[in-house]
């Protein structure tokens, strides 16, 4: 018969408490947050996770423990899973940036006339949405540009206590400033096609001046989709080198403000 004995109440708890940050971050990660992977797999690698690296974030745990008492076991909790939460939610704002720009690029190319539905995202995404995202998803996992989040995840159990939780008040600058970027990157990344779409709606409206007879619209729509295409195709290569720049470079900044 196997007889398990708690010896210390107090380090299961900072356990709990490290796996509840961890598993809110990962709850939110862009690998994650698709409703076809099982729940059961998303706890199992949170749980992991926290497991290899609780040795490194027991202490600092143990600080916030010490501070309010272990009997504040739920007031811990929620405090770890809002923190999270947060961290989680930045990171996979990040990549909103590739799937905003795609949307963009969708609409311009001239497949916003089309829906796609997506049942595993759980809302309409078009072609380049879903193509620009996982492209960077995967650019991302096989470069090891997920080292450095893990980092941050780990340092910010270091960074972040109950008792100078306020000091997170007095940055709005910051956040503002973040989005911000976000937007900017989003319309620069898609930048070619909407200057393609804007050189394409004047010598349409040249044509149609000209020859009054032609269907404009029809003509339009062809030119747009197989034009954007190419144009895509070409500079492929350069914007999804700007991607992952962008991504490393806006993760690090979060990150960093964090630590």
């Amino acid at each position: 018969m196997l007889n398990i004995q708690i010896t210390d109440m107090t380090v299961i708890v900072a356990f709990w408490l490290a796996f509840s940050r961890w598993f809110a971050v990962m709850f939110q990660l862009p690998l994650f947050d698709n409703v076809a992977i099982p729940i059961i797999v998303k706890v199992l690698t949170a749980l992991m996770i926290t497991f290899a690296f609780f040795p490194m974030v027991q202490a600092q745990i143990m600080m916030d423990i010490k501070y309010v008492g272990v009997d504040s076991f739920w007031y811990l909790t929620i405090f770890e899973t809002i923190i999270g939460l947060a961290i989680g939610f930045f990171v996979k704002s990040i990549m909103s940036i590739f799937v905003s720009a795609g949307a963009i690029i969708t609409q311009q190319v001239g497949f916003n006339a089309l829906h796609y539905f997506d049942p595993s995202a759980g809302g309409q995404v078009g072609p380049f949405e879903k193509l620009i995202e996982w492209t960077v998803l995967m650019m991302v996992l096989t470069s090891g540009a997920l080292i450095p989040m893990f980092k941050g995840v780990v340092h910010s159990f270091s960074s972040v206590h109950i008792y100078n939780l306020g000091k997170m008040a007095h940055s709005p600058e910051f956040f503002i400033m973040m989005f911000k970027a976000f937007f900017v990157s989003a319309l620069m990344l898609s930048t070619p096609m909407i200057f393609i779409n804007i050189v394409i709606n004047s010598v349409m409206g040249i044509v149609s001046r000209a020859v009054p007879q032609m269907n404009v619209i029809a003509v339009s729509f062809a030119i747009n989709i197989g034009l954007g295409l190419l144009v895509f195709v070409a500079g492929s290569d350069e914007f999804f080198q700007t991607c992952f720049k962008i991504y490393t470079e806006k993760l690090g900044q979060w990150f960093q403000f964090m630590s």
